[in-house]
């Protein structure tokens, strides 16, 4: 594991996601609980298709995978949408690593941006092949 600097995103994280606790007599039936840890989730083990929010610096900068819409925020209003779950976990975890080891708010914030302008342009290069197509079967 390598070694982070104090300061870093990764140590100044919370992961707020659902998870299935245990009930608490038999019979009872399974209750989901909003979780908030230090410690990064295996999103393999989350329930399927949960909504998945990283707080950093004392909630000063939110990133979130909104997992009904399909969307990754990088704040209010500005997401990237996808196509299935699948490709916006996939899109948040790829700006976690982007993000994770950086030491200030302000860097975080200029990667993420810069996440979201590349990502913003990989939509509008599908967007305009999607009708390029459209043009050519008319």
């Amino acid at each position: 594991m390598t070694q982070l600097p104090i300061n870093s995103a990764e140590r100044n994280a919370v992961w707020v996601f659902p998870k299935l606790a245990h009930s608490r007599f038999p019979g009872a039936p399974p209750i989901i609980e909003t979780t908030r840890t230090h410690e990064m989730p295996n999103f393999n083990d989350l329930l399927h298709e949960a909504d998945i929010s990283v707080e950093l610096y004392g909630n000063a900068v939110s990133l979130w995978l909104d997992a009904e819409r399909r969307r990754v925020y990088i704040r209010r209003f500005h997401f990237v949408a996808y196509p299935s779950y699948e490709a916006a976990r996939d899109g948040f975890l790829d700006l976690w690593r982007r993000v994770r080891c950086l030491e200030s708010i302000t860097k975080l914030e200029a990667v993420a941006e810069k996440w979201y302008d590349e990502q913003q342009g990989r939509e509008d290069e599908g967007a305009a092949l999607h009708q390029g197509r459209k043009q050519r079967l008319s």
